[in-house]
């Protein structure tokens, strides 16, 4: 072996080891998709933020888990730095199959999946979907079958997203539910709303509501769990509609609960980590 080799591959070495766990973007079904990737050991988690969110609405449970595991946080399309769908899908099932290219390009053969408000109609899909790959499901302040809300409040929620008086509605709407939370949670959350294209907020809130919850998780019978804040006494709360879903009410947290409250949200998540295998 000649000395030049042996270089070279020295070089190539420290290169490697120099290098991060992974690349920050990743191809994704309709266009890049933003990544943040760390850490090892156990069941990895993979995180999955609302509608108008990004990746770093999860930085407290990332910095957390980290110490022990290896946790995974990413941009849906069109939200954060991910790129725009090429197809202009953003429905529910669009959005998992972002969930599924994470997965796959980040080899999670089996791991536990965790999303916030509208991530959590994503999770659920992606869980029916791909039933085996999951050791785990968690709902933060999740909403549960809304398909039957009153046409008076739908045809509401649609003049209030168009064009004229989009930006005026959805900044009151998530003062509403942002309520309780922090002055550090109400400004990142809104400026993260502002930073949405209106189309992908607009198309996603859309079809949140021809989403069935119930037959698209039907196929997972694993453990889960609802971390509830904002939504825990609400009717339409996800273990509302699943009635053997357990639920730990973390009080005095905006819907943003994992933002509000980031330790007693990372006990609790612990603490259900620690029952899978």
């Amino acid at each position: 072996m000649s000395p030049e080799f042996l270089v070279a591959g020295g070089v190539l070495l420290l290169a490697l080891l120099a290098s991060p766990a992974s690349e920050p973007w990743i191809a994704g079904p309709q266009g890049r998709l933003r990544v943040d990737d760390g850490g090892s050991g156990g069941l990895p988690v993979l995180f999955v933020h609302g509608n108008g969110g990004n990746r770093t609405q999860w930085k407290a449970q990332l910095d957390h888990l980290r110490a022990t595991r290896r946790a995974v946080a990413f941009d849906l399309r069109g939200m954060g730095e991910s790129d725009p769908a090429g197809n202009a899908d953003y429905t529910v099932a669009g959005f998992s199959q972002d969930v599924a290219a994470v997965a796959d390009a980040l080899g999670l053969d089996r791991f536990v999946l965790a999303g916030h408000s509208y991530g959590g109609a994503v999770v659920a899909d992606y869980a029916g979907r791909h039933p085996g790959r999951l050791a785990g499901l968690v709902f933060a302040d999740v909403g549960g079958d809304i398909r039957d809300t009153p046409p008076k409040a739908l045809e509401a929620l649609r003049n209030g997203l168009l064009p004229e008086h989009y930006g005026d509605f959805t900044r009151r709407w998530f003062e509403g539910i942002l309520a309780g939370g922090t002055d550090a949670t109400k400004a990142a959350v809104q400026k993260s709303l502002r930073a949405t294209r209106p189309e992908v907020f607009i198309a996603a809130t859309n079809g949140l509501f021809t989403f069935d919850p119930v037959s698209a998780l039907a196929p997972y019978r694993g453990p889960r769990l609802h971390i509830a804040s904002f939504l825990a006494d609400n009717s339409a709360a996800i273990h509302r509609t699943f009635k053997d879903m357990p639920v730990r009410v973390i009080q005095g947290a905006s819907h943003w609960v994992m933002l509000d409250c980031p330790d007693q949200f990372n006990r609790t998540l612990d603490d259900f980590l620690a029952t899978l295998k």
